[in-house]
């Protein structure tokens, strides 16, 4: 299960890296991997759903740290499925829908999918003490490997939130 789990979260953190830039990757391979990544969302949730459901039931009595990625996990969650959601009704080449063009609904997609990357990078910097535990015991290793996370979690917000602004979806917004 840990093997499983290792595949389903590294092919969910590169999947959302294409995703990141529809101009990398084709309109239909945008859609065809947003599919494939609310698939992998599912399984993770499923592969983590013993921890989702104790934490749940014992919110008040863990620990601060872990209260506050349980809220990055929920916030995670529905930024990615707003997302999801709002990408399939304005899907062009899988679905076709009559809001496939819809100005606010393609802001809104862009929006809550970089707000979901970065949540995303959080929900792994909470985790990032364990991944790295398994590949060295080495602090000052374990220490170049949290700044350089930390340093590429700070540009790659910073990409995302220059690329949304340098967007062609605010024309559509503001005519």
């Amino acid at each position: 299960m840990n093997k499983l789990r290792l595949v389903v979260d590294i092919t969910m953190f590169i999947l959302t890296f294409f995703l990141m830039n529809v101009n990398l990757i084709s309109p239909l391979w945008h859609e065809i991997f947003g599919i494939i990544i609310s698939f992998l969302i599912i399984i993770h949730l499923i592969l983590n759903f013993k921890w989702i459901k104790n934490i749940t039931k014992n919110i008040r009595k863990v620990k601060n740290k872990t209260r506050v990625l349980y809220a990055v996990d929920i916030l995670t969650f529905f930024s990615y499925l707003i997302t999801i959601v709002i990408g399939i009704l304005i899907s062009i080449s899988i679905f076709n829908f009559p809001t496939s063009y819809n100005p606010y609904l393609m802001l809104t997609h862009h929006i809550t999918g970089r707000l979901s990357l970065s949540l995303m990078l959080l929900h792994l910097g909470f985790h990032l003490n364990r991944i790295i535990s398994k590949l060295t015991k080495n602090e000052t290793a374990k220490a170049i490997i949290y700044i350089i996370y930390i340093t590429l979690s700070i540009l790659i917000t910073m990409y995302l939130a220059f690329t949304l602004v340098r967007s062609y979806v605010w024309q559509g917004v503001m005519q």
